[in-house]
């Protein structure tokens, strides 16, 4: 598995927009962005809610195709992985780039937007 890099950040942001979510994921963004809101619990509704909008839409590829960058894998094969690995190396990836810190900062910045 290697480190998330910006060219990850875009093909993310390619699915979200291929899925029609950035309604739905900015009312996420201003939640973790609140003092005193347990960033991890954000995090937890935050991906239950964009599993349940990319199924909905049809989308889950894009997922795929996401993952299979930082995974280092065909988008096939995270599309046939055991869900067990699959949360093992969603939870590498989310520590060794430090998610939490980087969507905290992500809605911070778009909260100042506003």
């Amino acid at each position: 598995m290697r480190k998330l890099q910006t060219q990850d950040v875009f093909n993310a942001l390619r699915a979200i927009s291929k899925a029609n979510l950035k309604e739905e994921i900015k009312p996420i963004l201003k939640q973790a962005s609140a003092e005193g809101v347990n960033v991890e619990d954000v995090g937890i509704e935050g991906i239950l809610g964009l599993i349940e909008i990319f199924s909905q839409n049809k989308s889950e590829h894009a997922i795929y195709d996401v993952l299979a960058g930082p995974f280092e894998m065909e988008a096939k094969q995270i599309e046939t992985m055991d869900i067990l690995t699959l949360a093992e190396n969603l939870e590498t990836l989310s520590k060794e780039n430090d998610l939490k810190r980087f969507f905290t900062l992500l809605a911070g910045l778009i909260t100042k937007k506003q």
